[in-house]
């Protein structure tokens, strides 16, 4: 009786695996054509890659981003090929199975570092399609200095003090930011005020006069001495200076530096007097 058993056993058995040997056979061109496409995918994800980093190149010169996007399109190209392939050998329930963990994974890593993949994202379009370039002067968020490098989770910057700090892309992408390498120029604005009995036409002339001489002042725009509003007995007044800008390190301030020089040796030659608050200015002439 034991004996019976097993032989039923080792029958239902064989005929289980001559079964599966039968249906392996028969499956077997459909293997081949399935290993011929995923070999073909493999072999177009391979120059997807390359193609799409050699045009990313022409738009972005971040070369973190650029490799990123080219792998995650060639790693959808391959898993698309995989998927038909399994379709090919007649297991549409294991795709089924696969991309339904592949959607319950996706739903759970979204949750868990959607700060994380906002900002990957964030990199992504700034590389792409922001105005920001390494070595720019920039204002974003608090923070003033040149982008050293735009990377997956945040851009870094070098300050003005020294000092390396990260932004978080997309805080870059989402808020206001100022560019100061653009245009090739920027203003200095120096604001004073004289004594409202001073000769104001005269200092505004030489002024202007002055400030022109030097070699960082762009052409097309001239010094502007303009007198704003009369507080009381003081004048107030802005220069605008207009230079050419490089983001050369010290350079905007050496220049604003070298315009309150001048104007104090201005001030100094002419008598004028700057306007402090707590004095009153009476007529020297008296």
């Amino acid at each position: 009786m034991k004996n019976k058993n097993l032989e039923i056993a080792f029958n239902k058995l064989y005929d289980k695996l001559d079964g599966w040997l039968d249906t392996l056979i028969e499956m077997i061109p459909n293997i081949i054509i399935a290993l011929i496409i995923f070999l073909l995918f493999y072999v177009v994800s391979r120059w997807t890659s390359h193609l799409v980093t050699k045009m990313l190149g022409k738009l972005s010169k971040n070369k973190l981003i650029n490799k990123l996007i080219a792998r995650f399109l060639s790693i959808s190209i391959i898993m698309a090929g995989g998927f038909f392939a399994l379709g090919l050998m007649h297991l549409d329930k294991t795709v089924t199975s696969l991309l339904t963990g592949i959607g319950i994974i996706g739903l759970a890593l979204s949750f868990a570092f959607q700060h994380t993949a906002a900002n990957i994202l964030s990199g992504i379009i700034i590389s792409l399609r922001s105005s920001v370039q390494l070595g720019d002067l920039i204002d974003s968020n608090g923070i003033f200095g040149n982008v050293l490098r735009v990377g997956l989770r945040s851009t870094k910057i070098l300050n003005v003090k020294g000092q390396y700090v990260d932004i978080p892309n997309r805080l870059l992408l989402d808020n206001t930011y100022k560019e100061f390498s653009k245009t090739g120029y920027r203003r200095i604005d120096v604001i004073g005020k004289v004594n409202f009995r001073e000769n104001l036409d005269e200092i505004r002339i030489k002024a202007e006069k002055r400030i022109m001489n030097f070699e960082f002042i762009y052409a097309e725009k001239p010094p502007n001495f303009v007198y704003t509003e009369i507080d009381k007995e003081k004048v107030h007044f802005i220069l605008r200076v207009w230079m050419k800008f490089s983001n050369a390190d010290g350079e905007f301030v050496n220049a604003r530096s070298q315009c309150l020089i001048e104007l104090s040796k201005l001030f100094n030659e002419l008598g004028v007097e700057i306007a402090r608050d707590e004095i009153l200015y009476l007529d020297r002439t008296q």
